[in-house]
């Protein structure tokens, strides 16, 4: 039954629910929601990108342009996700860790370029690892940063950030088991299931930010 439904169209088109009420939030917002924005543009011309790229398979540079462009953004999510986590510490050593996570990242992203790009065969399993990693990552920071937000704010339910590291870490956790079995006998098909994943993420998102405007009085 899932086979049968559109799901890339459905997930391409669904970004840009978050994505406006991001846009429409701007001037309210701070610098965390401003580049969250950007994050979510960003994502949104990366997936129109995927889905041109799996509608028109015999354009080989628009193949390319879509894997770079999912390879940019792969890696400009981590280093996002590594910023707006440590905006949430508030430690005297946050700015020091933040700066070393962005280098280690960095450096392992350039490494997975060269393996993606600069030679005649990638080691498949070298890219899955990588970006394995990083959800690993990126699922610890968040929790981390929820445990902070819990600490300071007496209603969570209505902080609006709440909801936007809710989503993140839902997102990064479930699709780390999800890429565990990539390998194995059942990762067929095992991309619909990420992309469901990351429209519920997108869900979380849209309840935050419909949070944002409620607090504001839009």
């Amino acid at each position: 039954m899932l086979s049968q439904i559109p799901i890339q169209e459905i997930s391409t088109l669904a970004i840009w629910i978050p994505l406006i009420l991001a846009g429409l939030s701007w001037k309210i917002g701070d610098r965390k929601l401003r580049l969250f924005f950007v994050f979510l543009l960003f994502g949104a011309v990366v997936d129109g990108l995927g889905w041109a790229s799996y509608a028109n398979q015999e354009y080989f540079w628009l193949n390319r342009a879509a894997s770079y462009g999912q390879f940019l953004y792969l890696w400009f999510e981590a280093l996002f996700f590594i910023w707006l986590a440590y905006e949430f510490y508030q430690t005297n050593r946050s700015q020091f860790w933040r700066k070393v996570l962005w280098i280690i990242t960095s450096l392992v992203f350039l490494v997975d370029a060269f393996n993606r790009y600069g030679i005649e065969e990638p080691i498949r399993p070298f890219s899955s690892f990588v970006y394995s990693g990083i959800l690993v990552l990126s699922s610890f920071l968040m929790a981390f940063a929820l445990l902070r937000i819990a600490e300071q704010k007496e209603e969570v339910m209505k902080e609006p950030w709440f909801w936007i590291l809710s989503g993140i870490f839902f997102y990064s956790f479930s699709c780390f088991f999800i890429d565990m079995l990539t390998f194995t006998e059942y990762a067929e098909g095992l991309w619909r299931i990420r992309v469901v994943f990351n429209m519920i993420q997108y869900l979380f998102f849209v309840v935050g930010l419909l949070k944002f405007s409620k607090n504001n009085g839009q």
